[in-house]
């Protein structure tokens, strides 16, 4: 995920979601494009990120390897020898973070401490109850701006030593929203994350965000406001590689919120995910 704002552009990846610097996408297919006076959201198809089963299982489980090996608040880049790809002239960093995870009063105090208005339920649906909350999302990794000098060396490495993957910490980030996400689980083990990622700054604050092809999309009408859901089945995070994703965006008090219910989990469905956002009206 690329989010740009008139100075430095920063990169992220959310699931398998790559958002791109720049306003032309070249064989892509718009999705939707939403606007606040502080944010802006862009997400459209991109065939170059297509992805076989096979691939899918592979990156998942190296990042998830190098996920191991860092500490909590690390994030590392990660280097495939197999999908070293541009898209629209920009290389393609893939890379992992291990969040903070703060078990629940550690997570309402941190809230307060930042002054997190946003009010978030104890449960959903019922079953679904709050167990955690992590100062960034799961399904994102931003990186340093020492990142694409840290993948020029392991393509470098690489070529001498032929391997495959190779993996590099890198620099923490800053970011242009403040992101939080608190988790709910059932009896069952399966998880419902919310998120919110606040922009209170200057306006002009923009996400760009290109999917794979094949992702189910459909807009919907929540609580007066368009939203959207969207469902990956090829994700490199989470528990499962079906991701889905119910966003919106909301102004107000001088700034804009962009609103995530997602889930990692197989046997949450659509309608149950839908459900939960319309839960938070």
């Amino acid at each position: 995920m690329f989010k740009t704002k008139k100075t430095p552009k920063f990169v992220l990846i959310a699931a398998i979601f790559i958002v791109l610097c720049g306003f032309g996408y070249a064989g892509s297919k718009l999705l939707f494009d939403d606007h606040t006076d502080k944010l802006s959201s862009n997400y459209k198809i991109e065939q170059k990120l297509q992805l076989i089963p096979e691939d899918v299982a592979k990156i998942r489980g190296s990042l998830a390897e190098v996920r191991a090996q860092l500490n909590p608040g690390e994030t590392a880049v990660v280097y495939f020898k197999d999908h070293d790809l541009e898209a629209q002239g920009t290389p393609v960093v893939y890379g992992i973070n291990k969040p903070v995870v703060l078990p629940v009063e550690e997570w309402r105090a941190a809230l307060q401490k930042h002054h997190v208005g946003e009010k978030f339920p104890e449960s959903i649906l019922g079953a679904y109850h709050f167990v955690e909350g992590m100062e960034t999302s799961p399904f994102q990794f931003t990186f340093g701006a020492d990142a694409y000098t840290l993948l020029d060396e392991m393509k470098a490495e690489s070529k001498k030593t032929g391997s495959e993957m190779l993996w590099r910490k890198t620099d923490v980030s800053e970011d242009i929203t403040e992101t939080y996400t608190s988790v709910y689980r059932n009896a069952a083990g399966d998880s419902i994350y919310l998120t919110w990622q606040i922009a209170d700054g200057a306006p002009g604050a923009k996400v760009f965000q290109l999917v794979p092809p094949g992702t189910v999309y459909e807009e919907l009408q929540i609580g007066g406001l368009t939203a959207h859901y969207l469902k990956d089945s090829q994700s490199l995070f989470g528990e499962s590689s079906v991701h889905q994703d119910v966003t919106w965006l909301s102004a107000g008090e001088g700034k804009s919120t962009a609103y995530h219910v997602q889930t990692d989990s197989r046997t949450v469905t659509k309608e149950q995910l839908i459900e939960a956002a319309k839960s938070l009206f």
